[in-house]
């Protein structure tokens, strides 16, 4: 008896698909420029990779055309884009100022981004991120380079060297710690005047202290997952022994 193998190319021709693969098409052209010396039009390349992350599930779901295939397709594109063009941006960035990036913090961050990635996937409820999702982590360190270069900070080489290699290593850690963090799947909001007037005044507030205002919001949610642990646990140590 023999059986007919078929490679899924119903699943693999989709607008979904298409999307991820153009995220996979910026990080390529990121690492291409990077591995040069270039980091010109970093920010936008690495916005349009974040662009895209969001935009292929939204719109697997809403054509009908999810799949297995399509998971998977994401998440080895995520593993280039947000694991390994970080890493391959701090190092670049660190030889253009006289520094150096640390190996061990590279291959650490990079290492536990595709086990961020593996376990996401194996994840039952998706509507909550084990650990910090790989596309904050990515930002925390892309879009520190990126303010850095564009805002003219003369801040010391050796100062610059110890936080990025720092950063890469706490990131790291996060990715696959226990810590819980809010996913876009897990938010209802109802669309009415007052939701309209908060997103205007926040997306108008952000755009005006831009890029400084994106750093921030990246900051308080990789802070929210440790902070949120540790809350509550110190109100279960202060509950009454009997109620525990």
């Amino acid at each position: 008896m023999h059986l007919k193998l078929r490679a899924p190319y119903e699943n693999l021709v989709t607008l979904a698909n298409f999307i991820t693969l153009c995220s996979l098409t910026c990080a390529v052209l990121i690492i291409n420029r990077a591995l040069s010396g270039e980091l010109a039009y970093l920010g936008t390349l690495f916005i349009a990779c974040l662009v895209c992350d969001g935009a292929d599930g939204f719109v697997a779901r809403k054509t009908g055309k999810s799949s297995d295939l399509g998971t998977q397709l994401d998440s080895l594109s995520d593993a280039i884009a947000f694991g390994v063009v970080p890493v391959v941006v701090a190092g670049t960035y660190l030889r253009s100022i006289g520094a150096e990036a640390f190996l061990p913090a590279q291959i650490a961050f990079c290492a536990c981004a595709v086990m961020r990635l593996a376990m996401f996937n194996v994840q039952k409820d998706k509507t909550i991120f084990l650990g910090l999702n790989t596309p904050s982590a990515a930002s925390l360190v892309v879009v520190l380079i990126a303010i850095g270069r564009y805002s003219g900070a003369s801040w010391p080489a050796d100062t610059i060297q110890g936080v990025i290699n720092v950063m890469l290593f706490v990131l790291a850690a996060s990715m696959i710690s226990p810590f819980r963090y809010l996913s876009s799947k897990s938010l209802k909001l109802k669309l009415n005047a007052t939701t309209v007037l908060i997103g205007a005044v926040f997306v108008v507030g952000s755009i005006w202290f831009s890029p400084w205002s994106v750093y921030a919001y990246l900051v308080v949610y990789a802070l929210s997952g440790p902070i949120t642990a540790t809350w509550l646990l110190l109100r279960r140590l202060r509950r009454p022994r009997g109620n525990r």
